[in-house]
């Protein structure tokens, strides 16, 4: 099944070379159009970039006036960041698929899409190997002092004693509590089960039955905070909706409990986890990402000795970006095969 036409576009992060290496491959589409949104954007900006498409949405910035032209008559379109809202959306009386590299659909008006009857396919497995391997390389760096001696050994120290000296175990000691059973939870999931520890997730969204098949045990969200020696976040909230950990969260974990979050800034009360880890409700924590990015200088959470604090950079490999585009592709190709067998109707 061939379309006419695709136009991809490009951004700071997937560059309109990546677009054009996986649309090459393909013979899905006659006609393809290479475009750029904010490509030159360098890394600070770019953070910013992110920070208002994963707060305000298709919104946070106005339609690209080229992409506006072009969508107007083609059949797909393929980006990373560059929103593609209901103007745009309204305008595209050929579109049948928007494609995005994002494990997120912020950027894209899923409401005008959904009205039109145009397919979303989105790409959840984009960085998300790239995003287990720095969760669990947090946890291990967070319970076993790594950063710390590093940090002592770089002054001048030969430091022996940490918050946690005298209860440091191993991770096969430990029970893991995943809140998010997504494609990274899964992964993180799979590769704890090479520690032996015991894994615990909650998901109202998963079945219970399918978390055994991956030798996990799924509870409620109190019974995992209960039980959890490590909290690890992998969910996802909307827009204004409270966080997935907040004062009343860290009062039910343990105290010797440490929190884990590689996914959004917004799941933890910033505030309530500086208390709490200030009055020794739990024992530590591993931060990649903050409500205000960079992190001002004098944060008082990323000062205290019993937390490890990165700055946004699970999802940052070589292979998270180049490597997205043609996960899509594949996705879509596989799509449009279901189709041509009948097992799907097709716009």
């Amino acid at each position: 099944m061939q379309m006419e036409k695709c136009v991809a576009v490009g951004d700071m992060f997937i560059h309109e070379e990546d677009f054009r290496r996986a649309l090459e491959k393909s013979s899905l589409f006659q006609t393809c159009r290479y475009l750029s949104w904010k490509e030159d954007a360098q890394r600070p900006q770019a953070r910013k970039i992110i920070r208002n498409i994963e707060t305000k949405g298709s919104t946070a910035y106005p339609p690209d006036q080229v992409l506006a032209e072009e969508i107007q008559d083609a059949d797909a379109v393929f980006v990373h960041l560059c929103p593609v809202g209901r103007e745009l959306i309204e305008k595209a009386d050929h579109l049948k698929y928007i494609l995005t590299c994002r494990g997120g659909v912020e950027n894209i008006d899923m409401e005008a899409a959904e009205e039109k009857g145009i397919q979303v396919i989105n790409c959840p497995s984009h960085n998300a190997y790239a995003v287990a391997e720095y969760t669990i390389g947090l946890m291990l760096c967070e319970t076993r002092n790594i950063a710390r001696a590093d940090r002592a050994l770089k002054n001048g120290e030969w430091r022996e004693q940490y918050p946690n000296s005298g209860r440091i175990r191993e991770m096969r000691s430990q029970t893991i509590g995943l809140i998010g059973f997504g494609t990274i939870g899964r992964l993180v999931a799979e590769r704890l089960t090479g520690f032996g520890s015991r894994i615990l997730i909650y998901d109202p969204y998963v079945d219970p039955k399918e978390a055994e098949k991956k030798g996990c045990i799924s509870v409620t969200k109190e019974k995992l905070l209960q039980e959890a020696d490590i909290v690890s976040l992998h969910g996802r909230i909307q827009p204004g909706e409270p966080p997935l950990i907040g004062a009343k969260e860290l009062e039910i974990m343990k105290e010797d409990a440490y929190l884990i979050n590689t996914a959004r800034a917004a799941l933890v009360d910033m505030d309530a986890l500086y208390q709490a880890l200030k009055e020794g409700k739990i024992k530590g924590a591993a931060v990649d990402v903050f409500p205000v990015e960079p992190v001002p200088a004098d944060d008082p959470l990323v000062k205290m000795d019993c937390v490890t604090a990165g700055n946004h950079r699970g999802g940052d490999t070589l292979e998270s970006y180049t490597m997205a585009p043609e996960a899509v592709m594949a996705q879509l190709e596989d799509r449009l095969k279901s189709f041509e067998k009948g097992e799907k109707k097709c716009r």
